[in-house]
C-alpha cells in the first residue's frame, strides 16, 4: 500500500485521449482553419496527415505539429484536391506513412466576391473545382481507403455557415459549400451499413490560428469588409458582435468539433454542427 502512487504509475491508469491510435487526414492543412484542427486532433492523441497545395507553409505546420507534439506525429503530404491523381497518390502516401486512415477531414476552400450577375465563368469554375470537386475527390478516396480496411471510420466535411445563410456577393463560395454539404449528405446514408460515418460542420468565419493567417480572408477579406461598409480591421469585430454568445470563433473550436465526431462518443451521421456563436439565420432547418 506503501507504493500504490508508483504502481498505479506504471500501470497507466492516465485516461486514454479521445483519438490515441488514429489517424486523420486534413485537406488545406496549411490555412488557418487546417492548422487548428491539426492541432487539437494531435492533443486529442492523433497522427496527422497534413496536406495542402502550398509545400513551405504545409512544411511550417507540420514542423509546428512536430516540436509540440514529437518527431513523427504529423507528416506533410502535397495535394491538390482539384486533381483526382494528386488527391489518390496522398491518401497512397499517407496509408504508406502510418498504415491506414481513420479520419478524413475535407477542409480545404476557397472564396470570391462578386455579386451573381457580375460573376464569371473562370470564377466559379475556379471555386466550385476547389470547393466542391475539391470535396468530392477527397470524399471518394476516403471511402477507397476506409472501405479497403473494413474498420469503418469517419468522414468530417468542413462546411459553412452560408450553407444555411448565405451572404450578399457570395454567391459561388455558398453554392459550392451547399454542393458539398449535400454530398456529405447522401454519403452518410450512403456508408452508414459499413460502419462509416459522415458528418459536417458549419463554421463562420476564421481569420488566423496562431501565426498561420486565413489565406481566404487575405484574399477576400478586403472586398468582404466594403461590401458592409466596413474597414478591413473591424471585420473580425463585426463576426463576433453578429453572434448570439459574441464569441469569437477560432480554428481550434473548429478542431473541436472534429475531434467530437471522430471520438464516437454518439450515434451520429449525416449530421450538422453549428460552430458560429449562435447565428439565427444561420440555424440548421
Amino acid at each position: 500500500m506503501e507504493y500504490w502512487s508508483l504502481q498505479q504509475a506504471k500501470l497507466g491508469t492516465e485516461a486514454e485521449r479521445p483519438l490515441e491510435r488514429q489517424v486523420v487526414l486534413i485537406t488545406g492543412a496549411a490555412g488557418a482553419i487546417g492548422y487548428g484542427i491539426a492541432k487539437v486532433c494531435a492533443e486529442a492523441g492523433a497522427h496527422v496527415v497534413l496536406t495542402d497545395i502550398d509545400p513551405p507553409r504545409l512544411a511550417h505546420v507540420t514542423e509546428q505539429i512536430e516540436q509540440a507534439h514529437g518527431r513523427g506525429s504529423a507528416v506533410a503530404v502535397p495535394m491538390d484536391v482539384t486533381n483526382s491523381h494528386s488527391v489518390g497518390a496522398g491518401f497512397d502516401e499517407a496509408s504508406r506513412c502510418y498504415g491506414g486512415i481513420d479520419v478524413v477531414v475535407a477542409n480545404a476552400g476557397i472564396a470570391h466576391v462578386s455579386p451573381v450577375a457580375d460573376l464569371s465563368d473562370d470564377d466559379l469554375a475556379r471555386v466550385m473545382a476547389v470547393n466542391f470537386t475539391g470535396t468530392f475527390l477527397t470524399v471518394r478516396e476516403g471511402i477507397r481507403v476506409l472501405r479497403a480496411q473494413g474498420l469503418g471510420g469517419n468522414i468530417v466535411i468542413n462546411s459553412s455557415k452560408n450553407v444555411f445563410g448565405p451572404g450578399k456577393d457570395f454567391g459561388a463560395y455558398s453554392a459550392s459549400k451547399a454542393a458539398g454539404h449535400q454530398l456529405g449528405k447522401v454519403s452518410a446514408i450512403e456508408l452508414a451499413a459499413e460502419g462509416i460515418r459522415v458528418n459536417m460542420i458549419n463554421a463562420d468565419a476564421i481569420f488566423s490560428e496562431g501565426d498561420v493567417p486565413s489565406g481566404l480572408w487575405a484574399t477576400v477579406g478586403p472586398d468582404r469588409a466594403r461590401s458592409r461598409g466596413l474597414k478591413f480591421e473591424e471585420l473580425q469585430e463585426y463576426y463576433r458582435g453578429r453572434n448570439l454568445l459574441r464569441a469569437r470563433v477560432t480554428a481550434r473550436h473548429v478542431g473541436n468539433a472534429v475531434v467530437f465526431f471522430a471520438s464516437n462518443k454518439t450515434p451520429t451521421t449525416g449530421a450538422t454542427l453549428p460552430v458560429d456563436g449562435g447565428l439565427v439565420d444561420a440555424f440548421p432547418r
